[in-house]
């Protein structure tokens, strides 16, 4: 984790070149206030990594980790990541379990290790990692993944020779892999027929990708289901009926869980492509599931008591990872509008800018599209978190 604290930091401090920051819708609050603020989130969350590996506090350690870490990825929607948010969801899990009587690297240098941890814990790592890989399995079942896209073009802009045939394997054998291996791991984790693809899948997958830990961490969680069979499963169920609404801890745990598997199934309540519209498309594992392309991108102020109108050298105003959450997405696209309007307001003390946006963009395999209607004033414009926004064109 401390690697994965050491590639977050520099985006935040990347922010320093914007003139804005996409919040998450309601996370306003959680800002990079200071320089000497974001010092002091790395350090603490570099400090809990290092105390919860070695045994020292690892409850109090974990949870350290998981405010400092999880504010700083909760910053700007540009550095959203499945991994970083994985991350904060395991730290999380590691302060509701009996973490502290494992036994710990400290422990077995002070010679004690008549320490046992719960079942209760052990399995309820196992049920977070299979919700993860479950789900990125459900949003694989689609149209343009089932053809083989993005992994297609991943592979035509690299210059593979069959590309169409790499990206059909590549995609149905991560949708089974996703799909069956959790379940699998509960039954079979200690069969080599088991161990060799799982170990292959994810190696290979940390060398084509830039996916940071993720492969490792998902290596080493296997021992998780070697460890221990399915049948505790039985043992973890009577126990967590006994202690629900009487034990804080396990009440908080349900409600984790509950969160975990309901959470990433909003998207199921907007009409369309989630993966046009965006919504419901953070924190659901959509793992690399698409390719965006833009293909013209700008945005127009018009100052109607002054008669004028300007373009906006939007890639002044932002940062490139910025930009890269932008195009694509009409939430960020909106509130990019808000921030034109105020300082057109501002500015020219116009009372009433009008902002439109021309956002052309190739999703996957598709001709290019339109995103937002370029004829709206967004400026004027709400927009629903809860509902389909009838601004967003249909794809």
């Amino acid at each position: 984790m401390i690697e994965q604290v050491a590639s977050l930091v520099p985006f935040v401090y990347d922010l320093q070149n914007s003139t804005l920051v996409l919040h998450y819708p309601y996370l306003d609050f959680i800002e990079a206030y200071s320089l000497g603020l974001i010092a002091i989130l790395k350090y603490t969350a570099i400090s809990a990594a290092f105390l919860l590996a070695i045994g020292i506090l690892p409850r109090i350690s974990a949870l350290l980790f998981c405010l400092s870490f999880g504010y700083l990825f909760l910053i700007d929607m540009s550095f959203y990541n499945n991994h970083y948010y994985l991350w904060c969801l395991l730290s999380f899990l590691f302060v509701l379990v009996d973490t502290d009587k494992s036994i710990s690297i400290i422990d077995i240098l002070r010679g004690h290790t008549d320490k046992q941890i719960s079942d209760f814990a052990v399995q309820s790592f196992k049920i977070l990692i299979t919700i993860v890989y479950l789900y990125a399995a459900i949003v694989k079942i689609n149209p343009d993944w089932l053809q083989g896209y993005p992994a297609t073009l991943w592979f035509e802009n690299r210059g593979f020779s069959n590309a169409r045939l790499l990206g059909i394997l590549m995609s149905y054998s991560g949708l089974m892999y996703d799909a069956l291996m959790p379940v699998l791991l509960w039954f079979y984790a200690r069969k080599i027929v088991l161990i060799v693809p799982y170990f292959l899948f994810h190696l290979i997958n940390a060398q084509l990708f830039n996916i940071g830990m993720f492969p490792y961490v998902m290596i080493l969680a296997w021992l998780l289901f070697y460890a221990s069979d399915v049948q505790p499963l039985n043992v973890f169920l009577k126990e967590l009926q006994a202690t629900l609404f009487t034990n804080l801890k396990t009440t908080v745990f349900v409600l984790f869980m509950g969160y975990n598997i309901l959470f990433p199934l909003r998207f199921l309540l907007y009409e369309g492509r989630t993966s046009w519209h965006r919504q419901g498309y953070y924190f659901s594992w959509r793992m690399m599931l698409d390719n965006y392309e833009p293909i013209d991108f700008k945005f127009r102020v018009k100052l109607p008591s002054l008669n004028e109108e300007y373009y906006v050298q939007f890639s002044k105003m932002i940062t490139y990872r910025q930009f890269q959450n932008t195009y694509n997405d009409a939430y960020c696209i909106w509130k990019v509008a808000q921030k034109l309007k105020e300082d057109a307001k501002l500015k020219y003390k116009e009372p009433n800018p009008e902002v439109y946006n021309i956002a052309v963009v190739a999703l996957n395999q598709h001709p290019a599209k339109i995103l937002i209607d370029k004829d709206l004033n967004l400026a004027a414009v709400h927009y629903s978190l809860f509902k389909s926004n009838k601004f967003i064109n249909e794809f």
